[in-house]
């Protein structure tokens, strides 16, 4: 009896097992993965792009807006206006993880476009923000909805309906936020290096040649133009990879050519940042899941420098 109770046991966890989908150890799958697991109930898939879902996307993917898991702060009475690219509130995540049919068990696929190289920002984006509220078996759909299409993967047009899910935020990852008091001591004792993910170019427009980092000049979210004291510059679209037309994560040789060409230390501590924190969460990504750097040592700085030109007398470089 005790064997047949056994035997009994012993089937009952590899059917459990069996049914158990199982990322891979970098968070990053590919269009045939998502074909073989399209159809598991605990799979949740997630259109991030900002266009585009009404014209296709992936079957039985629900679409996230920016407002749904991001916000805006320091409103201003007079442009009647925030500044945009803070974590959502957790009332506002935990709503929207709900309202896609989001469980405790599920596992959230995340894609964006695939048709530019700094793409995959948009859902490492997500994916950082669900793992700052606790969630940490989601993945990045490599090459996007591009790679899909190319792939032949099934594609709808109507909205998807789904079932609306029971997942309660329970805990914080504190490892993955950087703060603006973060910030300050990163610059002033050097404890974690800093990477402007705006990246660096010859000039931009209404500025002298070579005086400005990428992307800061005259962004209306910022306070004031500049980098932080001693960051490195690199885009993070010199972090993809282009085959047939879609853009793919880099492998981690090309990730590191990346990071020698920008001198960055790959084993230090890093904070990332750009205006907003959107690009910043694709060096985060790659750090964490190509590079394999724990939470604590890698770090995005919610509203980057939209939130720390607002900081009074902190010193920004421009050259």
């Amino acid at each position: 009896m005790k064997k047949i109770v056994g035997v009994i046991a012993i089937g009952v966890m590899l059917s459990v097992s069996a049914m158990a989908l199982d990322l891979p150890a970098n968070h990053i799958v590919d269009a045939a993965w998502l074909k073989s697991n399209l159809g598991d109930k605990n799979l949740v898939v997630v259109d991030v792009r900002k266009k585009g879902y009404a014209k296709g996307h992936v079957k039985g993917a629900v679409h996230w807006k920016g407002n749904d898991f991001r916000e805006s702060r320091y409103y201003s009475k007079i442009t009647k206006k925030g500044i945009p690219g803070y974590i959502g509130a957790p009332l506002t995540v935990e709503r929207t993880l709900k309202k896609s049919g989001v469980n405790k068990d599920s596992v959230i696929v995340f894609y964006s476009g695939g048709t530019k190289a700094k793409d995959f920002r948009d859902a490492a984006l997500a994916m950082y923000t669900v793992e700052y509220y606790g969630f940490d078996k989601a993945a990045l759909l490599d090459g996007g909805f591009a790679g899909w299409k190319k792939a032949g993967g099934d594609i709808a047009t109507k909205k998807t309906k789904v079932k609306k899910g029971n997942y309660k935020i329970t805990k914080f990852n504190q490892g993955v936020i950087a703060t603006g008091e973060d910030v300050d001591e990163a610059v002033w004792t050097g404890s974690y290096q800093t990477v402007d993910t705006n990246g660096k170019q010859e000039s931009t427009k209404n500025t002298k040649k070579g005086s400005h980092w990428y992307g800061t000049a005259h962004d209306p979210r910022r306070a004031k133009e500049g980098h932080l004291p001693g960051a490195k510059a690199m885009h993070i679209k010199v972090l993809a990879t282009k085959k047939d037309g879609v853009y793919y994560v880099g492998d981690k040789a090309h990730i590191m050519a990346a990071y020698k060409k920008a001198g960055i230390d790959a084993t230090k501590p890093v904070i990332w940042y750009c205006n907003t924190g959107h690009l910043a969460a694709g060096g985060w990504f790659v750090q964490k899941y190509v590079i394999g750097m724990k939470d604590g040592d890698n770090r995005v700085y919610a509203g980057s420098m939209a939130d720390y030109t607002r900081w009074p007398k902190r010193k920004l470089n421009k050259k």
